[in-house]
């Protein structure tokens, strides 16, 4: 039968205080003192795939987790409900970058009503070690962490005599017209049990250039510091800005960093801490972006489109040749019994953005009329044009060589196509779609 270890512990001290010598001074036991440590609770280990945050596979789009139907639907859908409120002013950066009354940026504080925050807190997916990136503008991360104290006795060790538990949600924001990216953490569900007098708690996030990127830089005001008392009574919690100088890979001045976070333990002069959770952005100075000539973005993820749909009557018969191509390839011209053509969420085939390779686009443009004249003799003549899909900005469109015919063409009304070519600009612009930049196309219902 085990021995309770008070028992055990009892026996040691009898048997040390029977091995002193018969008059020989005994030293009193050292005083009692206190210890903390910080456990992290949550993210658990992750199940399955992990997304790549290596330089290859971000420079090559690879790496990244597969997707169900539903997962996309509920990026979309966080997505949309984002730029809404970005259109408005109402997302995080935009609250940062607000003027106070003697000109100077107000705090960037977050709190639980915002909507924001609540796109990021209603997802469990915010919560794996690597987040849930939704967009190129909008990333989600979040952790549970618990800091406790302890009471250290002599002969018995440290035992915990109060807790601070509390889970952090960040929601990163990209940039645009500079190369900026915003981080902005709220800590909620706080729970404290005993004694936790006398403790602080710090987070930071720490940003790291992958090779050849130019340094992150981080900003004056990152982080903060408290004690537990100001972070139970000001739970707006803290914010991170970087920046990156305008260098990088190739013609659009590419760079990529990875970000942890980490929370400290202090007491004292003492610190300790933990880190959690991996993220990556990417800076970029590409010129051909209407009106936002440097940004920085989520790039870990596939971007969706989703502006165009079936009811949609300005662009009814673009929606049509698209959905038409995605799952009814067999309807479309030209003629291929075994024709598959990528873009659909569902295939896993994204299409990728191509801007440098003009020769690509002509050789498409002339493919396509080329279809359209078989099939539809004389169309110009009747006020129509030729639409294509993939689309001829695209490195999977007609023109890609080999020659295929994995792709839909069809003689549509030209203000039709015309408002479908302004979507696509439209998209490009919104999501910051670069070269070689991987997307999906969803047709709306």
């Amino acid at each position: 039968m085990r021995r309770p270890l008070v028992t055990v512990i009892s026996a040691l001290g009898l048997s040390v205080l029977l091995t002193v010598p018969a008059g020989a001074a005994t030293a009193a036991p050292p005083p009692d003192t206190t210890d903390f440590t910080i456990v992290t609770e949550q993210p658990a280990p992750d199940p399955g795939e992990t997304p790549s945050f290596g330089l290859d596979d971000r420079r090559a789009h690879q790496g990244l987790p597969k997707e169900s139907a539903q997962d996309i639907e509920e990026r979309m859908t966080a997505s949309r409900t984002l730029q809404t409120l970005k259109k408005e002013g109402k997302t995080p950066s935009s609250l940062a970058e607000r003027k106070g009354p003697d000109g100077r940026s107000e705090a960037p504080a977050l709190r639980r009503t915002d909507p924001n925050i609540n796109v990021c807190m209603e997802n469990k997916k915010t919560y794996r070690t690597y987040g849930w990136t939704i967009d190129h503008f909008f990333h989600c991360q979040g952790t549970t962490q618990t800091l406790y104290k302890q009471k250290c006795r002599w002969l018995i060790g440290c035992y915990p005599i109060g807790s601070f538990k509390f889970r952090a949600t960040t929601i990163g924001e990209g940039y645009e017209g500079q190369r900026r990216i915003y981080y902005g953490t709220l800590l909620d569900e706080i729970d404290v049990k005993g004694d936790v007098s006398g403790l602080k708690l710090r987070h930071s996030i720490a940003c790291a250039n992958l090779s050849g990127s130019p340094r992150c830089t981080s900003e004056p005001g990152n982080g903060r510091t408290d004690t537990l008392t100001e972070w139970m009574r000001d739970s707006t919690g803290s914010y991170h800005w970087f920046n990156s100088a305008h260098a990088g890979d190739g013609p659009d001045k590419r760079a990529y960093y990875n970000i942890t976070q980490r929370f400290t333990g202090i007491q004292g002069g003492r610190h300790k801490s933990v880190t959690t959770g991996r993220g990556g952005f990417r800076c970029d100075s590409a010129s051909y972006i209407p009106g936002r000539s440097s940004a920085c973005v989520f790039d870990v993820v596939v971007p969706v489109m989703s502006s165009i749909g079936i009811r949609d009557r300005e662009v009814r018969q673009t929606a049509r040749n698209i959905r038409d191509a995605q799952f009814r390839p067999e309807r479309t011209k030209p003629v291929y019994r075994a024709k598959e053509v990528p873009g659909a969420p569902s295939s896993g085939q994204a299409l990728t953005r191509n801007y440098y390779d003009k020769a690509m686009q002509k050789r498409s443009g002339d493919r396509v009329r080329a279809t359209c004249e078989r099939y539809w003799p004389g169309y110009a003549s009747r006020g129509l044009q030729c639409d294509e899909y993939p689309f001829a900005s695209t490195y999977q469109s007609a023109g890609a060589q080999p020659a295929h015919q994995d792709y839909a063409a069809k003689a549509i009304p030209a203000e039709d196509n015309r408002k479908g070519g302004e979507r696509i600009a439209e998209f490009y612009k919104l999501d910051r779609i670069l070269d070689s930049d991987a997307f999906y196309v969803h047709i709306r219902s």
